[in-house]
């Protein structure tokens, strides 16, 4: 998947540092593209980098500078995810399990109300395959509106 490049100063916030320990890091070799317009990086390379980096840094360090990576570590990692989730990435479990539940709730709805709305017509109905027409038609529609109103749930989360 191609992640989106992100600039400077964006990488300073996902990480929560100073644009010279950025440059340190750079300097450290961490991955980047130097353009006309500045730097440019991959989150999720610098972030593989830094992990490496400081697990490097980690074992010639005395315990005081090994409890001081290991909350680097900690920190970028959660920057990661921290990003993601701020670009739609990520979203929490229980709000998709509660949004698959309540459109598994309106379907079963739909469908369970088909018999009411055309039983009288089908009762009428002496042609099988007028039949077959008429239920066709209505376990059709009921599932073009679930999904005109999954794809419309989806557009207003994705704009929040």
């Amino acid at each position: 998947m191609d992640e989106k490049r992100i600039n400077l100063k964006t990488i300073q916030k996902a990480f929560g540092v100073s644009d010279k320990t950025v440059r340190n890091w750079i300097d450290a070799g961490m991955p980047c593209e130097k353009t006309s317009k500045g730097y440019y990086f991959v989150l999720s390379a610098c972030i593989q980098w830094r992990e490496v980096y400081l697990q490097n840094m980690k074992k010639g360090s005395d315990e005081f500078e090994k409890a001081k990576t290991e909350r680097e570590i900690w920190r970028a990692k959660t920057a990661k995810l921290n990003y993601e989730k701020m670009s739609g990435l990520l979203v929490y479990a229980a709000d998709v399990k509660n949004t698959a539940f309540e459109t598994a709730r309106l379907l079963r709805d739909q469908l369970l109300n088909i018999p009411a709305r055309v039983s009288p017509i089908l009762a009428a109905e002496r042609d099988t395959k007028k039949v077959n027409e008429i239920l066709t038609h209505e376990i059709r529609q009921c599932l073009e509106t679930i999904a005109g109103d999954l794809i419309e749930e989806g557009k207003s989360q994705c704009q929040n």
